[in-house]
């Protein structure tokens, strides 16, 4: 991908002017893996507070699910802090670009549009792979498989249902970010970041809208290709933990799929 990364002294900037809210609580963490282990052993994380999956391959290195880890949960909290994106998600969806720019990720798209289904009675898992499908190219096969065993977890696990459910729907509004993360062959994280906010007008089905058959959907979307600039990340690392005020084992619940 090519796209102007922003230098050293401006993320160096944006970091020092960057003044992160406090959660309203402090979140629970789930007992849903060991403890012991970090983001950076896991298969998936699901939000505590906030309505995001993340997803990662079998090869994605450990440094790289840390730097993904922390980037979304800093973009999430930044993005928070200086937007609403119920009054204002054109301007979220920018801020929380803004902030994985200087994180080191380059995503190059942040629009926000409708998306239109052409099917009827479909369940939200369907429409989240034929977005993914849309915009992965070559990695549409892997990113697929990925976000459908992540997406069986959830169904399986009553903790990460309610977890997830909890922080995404709101009434028969809903609003979730899902980012698999796969390596290329030349060793770079490359993910497809989907944002997804929809009123469900009509559906049919059990507790999780996730199951739901739904009909008469009005959809908005933001769904992009995105890649870590590893060295980038690196170098402002630093900066990224000094403005968060919790870890990243802390915003998220991890899982293990085997």
């Amino acid at each position: 991908m090519s796209i102007l990364m922003p230098s050293f002294e401006e993320s160096q900037l944006f970091f020092r002017a960057a003044h992160i809210a406090p959660l309203v609580e402090v979140p629970t963490i789930r007992a849903l893996s060991d403890e012991k282990e970090g983001v950076n052993q896991q298969d998936l994380l699901v939000g505590n507070e906030t309505p995001s999956v993340i997803g990662f391959s079998d090869n994605l290195d450990e440094d790289k699910k840390q730097a993904a880890a922390d980037s979304i949960h800093f973009a999430e909290r930044y993005a928070n802090t200086y937007s609403d994106i119920k009054e204002r998600p054109v301007e979220w969806h920018a801020k929380y670009s803004e902030a994985m720019r200087h994180c080191g990720w380059t995503l190059t798209n942040s629009k926000y549009e409708d998306h239109v289904s052409k099917q009827v009675n479909v369940t939200m898992d369907s429409i989240v792979l034929d977005m993914i499908k849309a915009v992965a190219g070559r990695n549409a096969p892997a990113m697929a498989t990925l976000l459908q065993g992540a997406f069986d977890k959830i169904k399986s696990d009553e903790s990460l249902v309610t977890l997830f459910d909890g922080n995404s729907k709101k009434g028969k509004n809903a609003e979730f970010r899902i980012v698999p993360c796969l390596q290329s062959n030349k060793g770079t994280a490359i993910t497809a970041y989907l944002a997804v906010d929809c009123e469900l007008q009509t559906q049919q089905g059990g507790a999780w809208f996730w199951k739901w058959k739904l009909s008469n959907l009005k959809m908005k979307k933001v769904a992009t290709m995105v890649e870590l600039n590893l060295a980038m990340h690196e170098r402002g690392r630093e900066f990224i933990y000094e403005a968060l005020d919790m870890s990243s084992e802390e915003f998220f619940s991890g899982v293990k799929l085997k």
